[in-house]
């Protein structure tokens, strides 16, 4: 038994895991990351996106399978650790995952900023601050109402992208989708900074103890999320780079309000900014949550990898509530940082290289512990996963570009 006490309190189903995915992975990419990407990547931002989706579906499959292997909150830290019976990659792989989650929280929650500065004149770094503190008072009030709010914001930023959708659409084709500014090098930047905008899909394995059936729902939510906002993502770049010139986006702190100005009046952008404020404000609460039960999963009894302590349920909030609240400060020094792209760049180097033993972790499961009658992924040569591979060696890839560019 893993703890003493009351349990996490099952109230998930495969819509409100599927919403849970698709408000994190929408909030984190287009509304916080666009705009730098088009700055680097000009009309080639389609390609980028669409390069990026690849990469995460390759992953997201394996992370679909593991989860179906082993519905629990710890997630990746049990993947790793029954493949390779390590302990100490196990924790580094779960502290990989701890700070990711709250370094992009910060990066989500400096979006929020600038989007917010469009209303009121506010520091973003005072406002990344005010709403880390109130989403993680939300996240510890309850899982039942938490995804109450993540369906609400869900609904209004998958609107707002469906506003900038409409009024750009009649600029498709417009621009040259092959234009690269600055090369393949721009390209390759772009598409790992995109990459920010699938991270949503891995933190869904965290739910797995607040949802029913998880075996069979967790994997169809991580497919169907990815699914889902690929679609909306490249509908959104096409109405992006037609309206703005690339280098208007690539300056701009709220480049979706700028967008929605650019096709529908000040009274769009406008719009399209409050509605980016509901976004990113869910992404950091989704964050903190995901984040807050990996820790909770890992801080078990017959782990140890983290003080016992952070394992306690709340009586009567059935939430980990040390657990949300040290989620909660862990992001505030990430916030100092100040620029978006810079936190976002942190965050992707360390969620791929934890992607990259994710992986690894499926690749020697499927010899190690062959019988499986969950979900699978597909496209297998015997026992060997080729998307798992192809996770593995894209994650690395991508690492391997932006170290060579901040060289």
């Amino acid at each position: 038994m893993a703890t003493s006490g009351p349990e996490l309190e099952r109230e998930v189903g495969l819509f409100e895991a599927t919403v849970y995915g698709v408000g994190l992975i929408l909030g984190a990419g287009i509304y916080a990351i666009i705009g730098e990407a088009a700055g680097v990547a000009g009309g080639s931002l389609i390609p980028a996106f669409l390069l990026a989706a690849t990469i995460a579906s390759l992953t997201g499959l394996s992370y679909a399978e593991l989860a179906s292997r082993y519905p629990v909150a710890e997630g990746d830290y049990v993947y790793v650790r029954r493949a390779f019976h390590s302990e100490h990659l196990a924790e580094a792989t779960a502290l990989g995952r701890l700070l990711m989650g709250v370094i992009a929280a910060a990066a989500v929650a400096l979006a929020f900023g600038g989007y917010l500065s469009v209303f009121v004149p506010v520091s973003p770094v005072v406002a990344a601050i005010a709403l880390i503190a109130l989403m993680s008072a939300i996240n510890f009030w309850g899982i039942d109402f938490s995804t109450r709010v993540n369906v609400a914001f869900t609904a209004a930023e998958v609107a707002g992208l469906l506003v900038v959708v409409w009024v750009g659409r009649g600029t498709w084709g417009s621009v040259d989708l092959l234009e690269a500014p600055l090369g393949a090098v721009g390209v390759a930047e772009a598409v790992f900074l995109v990459f920010f905008a699938y991270l949503g899909f891995g933190s869904i394995v965290n739910v797995a103890e607040e949802t029913r059936d998880a075996t069979r729902t967790i994997p169809r939510a991580i497919v169907l999320s990815i699914g889902i906002t690929s679609v909306l993502y490249v509908l959104v770049g096409l109405s992006a780079v037609g309206l703005v010139d690339w280098r208007a986006l690539g300056a701009s702190e709220s480049p979706l309000a700028l967008v929605a100005s650019a096709g529908w009046g000040e009274g769009g952008g406008l719009l399209v900014a409050l509605i980016a404020l509901v976004s990113t404000a869910n992404t950091v609460l989704i964050l903190l949550i995901s984040t807050s039960r990996l820790l909770y999963g890992v801080s078990k009894t017959e782990y140890r990898a983290f003080p016992v302590v952070l394992s306690r349920v709340h009586p009567e909030r059935r939430t980990p509530y040390l657990a949300v609240a040290v989620a909660g400060v862990a992001a505030l020094p990430f916030v100092l940082l100040r620029d978006v792209g810079t936190v976002a760049g942190l965050t992707n180097v360390v969620l791929l290289l934890v992607f990259a033993v994710v992986n690894a972790a499926l690749l020697r499961l499927r010899y190690a512990e062959p019988d499986h009658d969950g979900f699978t992924a597909p496209l297998s040569v015997g026992r060997l996963s080729l998307t798992a591979l192809g996770g593995l060696l894209t994650s690395v890839a991508l690492v391997v570009v932006y170290v060579a560019g901040w060289l």
